[in-house]
């Protein structure tokens, strides 16, 4: 991947800082950079400059802290796919949300290449994200494990969700993943064995599962945006008693899930989730795909030069057209787009309730464009209510403190490290402006705007690659996860 950005001591002039926490501007500072962190910040007028630094003239323009997508997939070929994308769109730092299992895989990015990553960024002889919080496979139930595997992998019961967490507690994970098909007796044993080893809980809620069980359990963060649709409904107990309630997820019971909402239960469970420790994040993104799945204008999005065709061809372009099929009820109703428009509501009810939101996009998944979409999701989070400067927090200064590392990042201080966006426009004032990136500064280096048209180019003719494709194809095909997943 080219790597075009300046190193050294910089001094950034008259720019305005946009104070995350506190949510305003704060005009005509100077900031110095020293050996990647961030030396001073102090009135332009009052401030001394050394010779020594590079100059950035910041008049006209916004420094914010660099974004942190808080749901991500990395591959084994994310070196040439997601970080190039990540990097020229301002993501400094990503939550990663796949894993492997008890050995290495020849598709996803497993323990060990998340490590290499985090140490080529630290010598500087590679570049990504920071991967802040690292997680194992999807614990599933069963579900997606190879037969190679140890049983415990499967997590059918109480014995075998201890056994796997002791496994991941030896691996070096951050975070345990739960799924969709995890039953309750081992999503307890699960949560238990995490908190005596200090690991995060954090993904779907199991269908089987209520939301009350996973706030006494302590779980970290709650993943995705059916989370209210799915509990707020007035049957929802009887839903989750059904002998295969995945199997039941039919258009039309979507659509009882948007007409028998229960709004006195949904403030409740809202209220109870806002007193817990347990965050949420949306992920809108993968939502909007079900919903406009069925229009072609965002379905010819331009940004697809930037996705692999063996991606698009073979995942998103049938994605997406089993979401269109799906979509509309007997009356003609697009039961989908109702969801989203449902769980745009949610969101703002449940920030206004005192949840505390991440913003995550699911990078990767079906219409969501990996760097791109954190912008996105800002957007999302914008419409469902949040003010752009709330919006900012889930990704910047909440997400740092959601990952217990605000002592270096998520704002603009003395003393933090220096991983910030330079704006061409004010992003509290219309959050689309955080994807007018005039330059970035991050891990000791200042990326002007060519420097990251460059890693854009270069992400669009990896996308396109003849070889690139085929890698990642043959990598797919002799990956055993894959296989279990695309035979499921």
């Amino acid at each position: 991947m080219p790597r075009q950005g300046v190193a050294g001591d910089f001094l950034i002039r008259n720019v305005a800082i946009v104070d995350v926490e506190a949510g305003v501007l704060r005009d005509d500072q100077n900031v110095v950079v020293l050996d990647g962190r961030i030396a001073s910040v102090g009135s332009a007028e009052t401030a001394q400059v050394q010779e020594s630094l590079v100059v950035i003239d910041g008049i006209g323009k916004y420094l914010m802290p660099g974004l942190w997508d808080m749901h991500t997939h990395s591959l084994k070929v994310s070196s040439h796919y997601h970080h190039p994308l990540f990097i020229a769109n301002g993501v400094t730092g990503v939550r990663e949300m796949y894993g492997c299992m008890a050995e290495p895989d020849s598709f996803l990015a497993c323990l060990d290449d998340l490590q290499r990553w985090n140490n080529a960024l630290r010598d500087k002889s590679g570049l990504s994200p920071r991967y802040v919080l690292r997680s194992s496979f999807q614990i599933n139930g069963g579900d997606g494990v190879p037969d190679r595997m140890p049983e415990f992998f499967k997590a059918r019961d109480p014995q075998e969700a201890r056994e796997l967490v002791t496994f991941y507690a030896e691996a070096g994970v951050d975070s345990l993943k739960t799924y969709s098909n995890l039953l309750p007796a081992a999503y307890r044993a699960l949560a238990d064995a995490a908190r005596e080893h200090g690991i995060m809980l954090a993904g779907h809620r199991p269908v089987r599962v209520s939301l009350e069980e996973m706030l006494a359990a302590g779980q970290d963060s709650i993943e995705h945006p059916r989370l209210f649709l799915f509990e707020c409904y007035k049957d929802a107990a009887a839903y989750r008693a059904l002998p295969d309630p995945l199997g039941a997820y039919t258009t039309e019971m979507r659509a009882r899930f948007i007409d028998e909402h229960d709004a006195e239960r949904c403030a409740s469970l809202m209220d109870a989730m806002a007193k817990s420790d347990t965050w949420w994040t949306p992920t809108m993104l993968v939502l909007k795909m079900s919903a406009f799945a069925g229009d072609q204008t965002f379905r010819d999005d331009p940004r697809r030069k930037y996705i692999p065709y063996v991606f698009e061809k073979a995942m998103w372009m049938p994605d997406a057209d089993r979401a269109a099929a799906n979509a509309t009820d007997e009356s003609g109703r697009n039961v989908d787009a109702s969801m989203y428009e449902t769980a745009l509501r949610h969101v703002g009810q449940a920030h206004t309730a005192g949840i505390r939101i991440l913003a995550g996009t699911d990078a990767g998944d079906t219409y969501v464009f990996p760097g791109f979409s954190i912008h996105d999701e800002l957007v999302e989070l914008v419409s469902a209510g949040l003010t752009p400067a709330d919006a900012l927090r889930s990704a910047t200064i909440d997400a740092a403190l959601f990952s217990g590392k605000e002592t270096d990042f998520g704002s603009i201080d003395v003393g933090k490290v220096a991983d910030m966006i330079l704006l061409n426009a004010d992003p509290l004032a219309d959050i689309r402006n955080t994807q007018q990136i005039g330059g970035l500064f991050f891990n000791g280096q200042y990326f002007d705007r060519a420097a990251l048209d460059g890693l854009l180019e270069f992400a669009e003719q990896q996308a396109s690659s003849i070889r690139t494709n085929l890698n990642m194809l043959w990598d797919a095909v002799n990956s055993p996860i894959i296989r279990m997943q695309l035979a499921d």
